[in-house]
């Protein structure tokens, strides 16, 4: 008797494993296709903290288009590789205009982010895709935002988030209750 129940509980054990293995994990859609764009200022100064906002209002106006034209994340990433000179270049432009004498740098690759909380939904902590853009020392505080699907603007739409394979049943991961992507 006690052999058929230690039998029992390992069958139940197993079965839960293969159940559990089976359940998809939509968390991963979110890192798999998602880029986050990271700016980081030279410092806390308000200079500083000034011009990391118009930095990033420039990356925004002048390649924000290009992320909304990709319909997946491989095309978006091919687009941040080609255009990454161009994107440090505009820094570069906005650093010398507000007379700031430290440079830009762009980095391309995967980059750790903790919970971040936008105004209708919560993305996870995680690896993903990033972008990111040290101005000077990068010490001051920094700013992030959905590079793609394109959400770094109020322009984004449910579409954004199915040409990037992510359903709304992805966002229970990630969403608040009663809030939707729009």
């Amino acid at each position: 008797m006690k052999t058929k129940i230690i039998l029992l509980l390992c069958a139940c054990f197993m079965l839960l494993n293969v159940v559990d293995m089976l359940i998809p994990r939509s968390e991963a859609n979110i890192f798999d296709n998602a880029i986050r764009l990271h700016i980081l200022a030279d410092d806390n100064s308000e200079e500083a903290q000034n011009v990391k906002l118009q930095v990033r209002d420039a990356i925004l106006e002048e390649c924000g288009d290009m992320f909304s034209e990709n319909g997946d994340v491989v095309a978006a990433s091919e687009t941040v590789e080609e255009n990454l000179s161009y994107m440090e270049d505009i820094a570069n432009r906005v650093l010398r205009e507000n007379g700031m004498d430290y440079k830009a740098q762009a980095c391309w690759g995967y980059e750790e982010y903790p919970t971040r909380v936008y105004d209708d939904f919560t993305l996870p902590a995680g690896e993903y895709r990033s972008l990111r853009l040290k101005l000077g020392q990068g010490e001051g505080n920094n700013w992030w935002c959905i590079l793609f699907p394109p959400l770094c603007t109020g322009a984004s739409t449910e579409e954004d988030f199915s040409s990037a394979e992510i359903t709304k049943k992805d966002s229970n991961v990630f969403t608040k209750p009663k809030y939707i992507f729009r």
